[in-house]
């Protein structure tokens, strides 16, 4: 069966999520109050991951976001093209010799398909097609990526986003967030005028690769003394500004209807639907098409419905904080 990487919230939404559950009951054994963060440049691909089950290193389920790719037949942005020519099963070695351990049930490897053809806008389109490593999970607990910097196999273009620039930051959650985050959107800003992953290559013609990243994705590591729940993917995503889904707050319009629901759900969908998202929206089809075997076409007319659908669930999904908050109704909202 197919086994989903978990969504990376923004900071705003992970925050509020963050700080209900250290009000709650079960808080006290598993959420630290003070965390610590390691961020990794977030790469501006598609989602891949690697799955390997029951102990058995020779079979491993290669899978985008929402299907296992069993051919290059129903491939995605050539995921599988570039990975079952790989000998998977060592990165399984580097990873065990890592963990201290000779065994293993389950190892997931998740990471990112990009460079020329998948993606546009960034300093990775001008590197060949690879695979970049950000995430693994041991028998179910999440690891520090740090410490399995060196699993890669970079002959096979299988890097590791921990072998480059990292950052860190500590982050209180019993008071204000503020400060944190402006420091974090500092390191974003960075990475957005100047990708230091690209910036680690070359290009076709022995240039140095330059351009914008996408952002950072933060990964919680630790705690102020209490042992965090690893078994849960504690992280969130800060990008630069063409790459948010959401928006900044623009002036009020006239309203028909009850004055005070109209003026939320018109601010509501103002902040939430930034162009980037209706951009996801055409990559979330091409998926399905790539997924069903079909020629990618993500701007045929006949998939209208299946993107309105799609953009109208992701925002609720990702921005039900925000719209709470607001006071826009769900029901009118959609």
């Amino acid at each position: 069966a197919h086994i989903p990487y978990p969504s990376t919230p923004n900071f705003k939404n992970f925050t509020t999520d963050y700080q209900k559950l250290l009000v709650s009951d079960a808080a006290a054994k598993y959420t630290p109050t003070r965390a610590s963060f390691v961020g990794t440049v977030k790469l501006h691909g598609t989602n891949a991951t690697v799955v390997f089950s029951h102990g058995d290193k020779s079979n491993p389920r290669i899978q985008s976001r929402s299907w296992i790719i069993g051919s290059n037949k129903k491939d995605n942005m050539g995921t599988y093209a570039l990975l079952s020519k790989a000998p998977l099963a060592s990165l399984v070695d580097q990873i065990l010799a890592a963990r201290g351990q000779s065994t293993f049930n389950e190892i997931f490897i998740a990471g990112e398909i990009a460079g020329r053809g998948v993606q546009k806008g960034v300093a990775i389109v001008a590197l060949e097609r690879f695979f970049a490593i950000f995430n693994i999970r041991i028998d179910g607990h999440w690891v520090d990526i740090r410490q399995y910097k060196s699993c890669s196999l970079p002959e096979y273009r299988i890097f590791n986003v921990a072998e480059y620039k990292t950052y860190e930051i500590d982050i209180d959650f019993s008071g204000s967030t503020a400060a944190a985050h402006e420091r974090m959107n500092e390191y974003t800003t960075e990475v957005y005028d100047a990708c230091p992953f690209g910036s680690a290559f070359v290009d076709e013609k022995g240039k140095q690769v330059s351009g914008r990243g996408e952002g950072i994705v933060w990964t919680m590591v630790g705690g102020d003394g209490k042992q965090f729940d690893d078994t849960v993917l504690w992280n969130f995503k800060t990008k630069g500004e063409s790459f948010s889904t959401t928006s900044a707050p623009k002036e009020k319009k006239a309203v028909v209807g009850d004055p005070a629901t109209a003026s939320a759900v018109m601010q509501f969908v103002d902040y939430a639907l930034a162009e980037r998202r209706f951009e996801q929206g055409v990559e979330y089809l091409e998926g399905e098409q790539a997924r069903q075997g079909k020629p990618v076409a993500g701007y045929d007319i006949r998939s209208l419905g299946v993107f309105m659908k799609w953009v109208v669930e992701d925002t609720i999904k990702e921005e039900r904080n925000e719209m709470e908050r607001l006071g826009a109704p769900e029901k009118d909202a959609r």
